[in-house]
C-alpha cells in the first residue's frame, strides 16, 4: 500500500477526533467524557481517514471526502436523532468537513493522491 497517503488520512482523522471530543466537550455534549460517547467519536474520525486512505472511488476529491464522512458519521449520528436533532445535525456535517479536509491534507499537504489500481479480473487462472 501507500504508506504516506495512509499515514496522512490517519494523522486527518486522528485531529478531527481531538477537535471534535474537544467541541463535544465545549457544547457540553460530553460533560463527564463518558467511555462511550468518547469512544465512538474517536474511533468514527479514525474510521473517517482509514476509509479514505484505501477508498478508490473515482469521483472529485472534495465529493470524496464529503460522500465518505458522511457515510461514516451516519454510523454514529444516527443514534443521536431520537434524542437531539441538533447533535445529530452538528455531528453529521462536522463529519463531512472533516472528510473534505482529511482528503485535502492527504492530496495537497501530503501530496498523496488516490491511486487507482490496474484493471485485473478478481482471479488469475494459470494455463497448465
Amino acid at each position: 500500500m501507500y504508506r504516506r497517503r495512509v499515514l496522512a488520512c490517519l494523522a486527518g482523522g486522528s485531529i478531527s477526533a481531538l477537535i471534535c471530543v474537544t467541541g463535544g466537550h465545549i457544547r457540553g455534549m460530553i460533560v463527564d467524557f463518558s467511555h462511550g460517547l468518547l469512544a465512538a467519536s474517536i474511533l468514527n474520525r479514525l474510521l473517517i481517514g482509514c476509509v479514505i486512505a484505501i477508498s478508490q472511488w473515482r469521483i472529485g476529491r472534495l465529493l470524496h471526502g464529503a460522500a465518505i464522512g458522511l457515510l461514516v458519521s451516519l454510523t454514529t449520528s444516527l443514534a443521536f436523532l431520537p434524542q437531539d436533532r441538533l447533535t445529530f445535525v452538528l455531528y453529521t456535517s462536522a463529519g463531512i468537513a472533516y472528510g473534505m479536509l482529511t482528503e485535502l491534507l492527504a492530496t495537497v499537504v501530503f501530496k498523496a493522491p488516490m491511486r487507482f489500481g490496474a484493471e485485473r479480473p478478481l482471479y488469475e487462472t494459470r494455463a497448465r
